[in-house]
C-alpha cells in the first residue's frame, strides 16, 4: 500500500445496488431476499436461510421483529416495485389476466361439430384459462412381420414390424375454476367484507331476535287507561 493512502474499506460485490438494501448489513440483506424468493412468504424460514441462529418460538419473534424495522420494510417495498417494473407488473395487466380466467368462455374450447379444438386455435382468454391437454390414441395391430437381417460378422438380425392401426382418439382438457379467479378479483378490488361479528347491528342473529322482540312487543296486551264507569 502506498504510504499515506487510506485502506479501503471491503466492498460488497454482487449485491443490488439500490438504497434500501445499501442501508441493511448483508445478513439483513440476504433476509429480505429470502423472504421475496418464495410465496407465501414465510418470515421464519427466510430468518433461518439468512443464518440467524435463533430456533422456534426465539426465531418467529426475531422474523416478526425483522419485518418490522423501517429499512427492512422499505428495502421490501424497493425490490418489489424494481421487479414490478422490470415485468411491467401493474395492478391493471393482473386484473384483465384474472378477468380472463373468470369471465372465459367453455364453449370456444369447440369447433362447430363438438371437436375440441387445438390449443393453437383458441383464443386469449381460453389459452390462458387451460391447465391440461391431454391425448390418449387406441391401437390395434396384427401379428409383427419378421425380418432376418444379415449382418457384416455372419449373423443375422432379428427385425420385427409391427402392424397397428389407430382406432380411438381420446382429448381431455382441463381449465381453471372461476370461483378462484373470481374471488382474486374480489380481493384485488377490495370488495370482501369482514363477516358480521356476533352482536353488531348487521349480524344476521341480531337482526332477527330485534325483528322478533318488536313482534312480542306488538302482540303484548296494551293496559287501559279508562277508568271504571259507575
Amino acid at each position: 500500500m502506498t504510504q499515506g493512502q487510506k485502506p479501503r474499506k471491503a466492498s460488497r460485490k454482487g449485491r443490488p445496488k439500490n438504497a434500501a438494501t445499501q442501508r441493511l448489513s448483508m445478513q439483513q440483506e440476504r433476509f429480505v431476499h429470502e423472504y421475496l424468493a418464495e410465496t407465501p412468504h414465510n418470515a421464519t424460514a427466510a430468518y433461518a436461510r439468512a443464518g440467524y441462529q435463533a430456533t422456534g418460538q426465539a426465531a418467529r419473534t426475531a422474523a416478526a421483529r425483522l419485518l418490522k424495522q423501517p429499512a427492512i420494510k422499505a428495502a421490501i417495498a424497493e425490490l418489489r416495485a424494481r421487479d414490478a417494473a422490470k415485468f411491467e407488473v401493474t395492478r391493471e395487466r393482473v386484473l384483465e389476466e384474472y378477468a380472463k380466467l373468470a369471465f372465459f368462455d367453455p364453449r370456444k374450447f369447440y369447433n362447430e361439430d363438438g371437436t375440441l379444438k387445438l390449443p393453437t386455435e383458441l383464443g386469449d382468454a381460453e389459452a390462458a384459462a387451460l391447465t391440461g391437454y391431454d391425448v390418449e390414441e387406441e391401437f390395434i395391430g396384427d401379428e409383427p412381420d419378421v425380418e432376418m437381417e444379415d449382418q457384416a460378422h455372419g449373423g443375422k438380425l432379428k427385425r420385427q414390424h409391427a402392424k397397428t392401426l389407430a382406432v380411438g382418439r381420446t382429448v381431455k382438457i382441463k381449465y381453471q375454476r372461476k370461483k378462484d379467479a373470481l374471488d382474486s378479483i374480489v380481493n384485488l378490488m377490495g370488495w370482501k367484507k369482514e363477516p358480521a361479528q356476533l352482536g353488531t347491528p348487521d349480524n344476521p342473529i341480531t337482526m332477527v331476535v330485534k325483528e322478533m322482540q318488536g313482534v312480542r312487543s306488538a302482540l303484548s296486551p296494551v293496559a287501559s287507561d279508562e277508568g271504571d264507569g259507575e
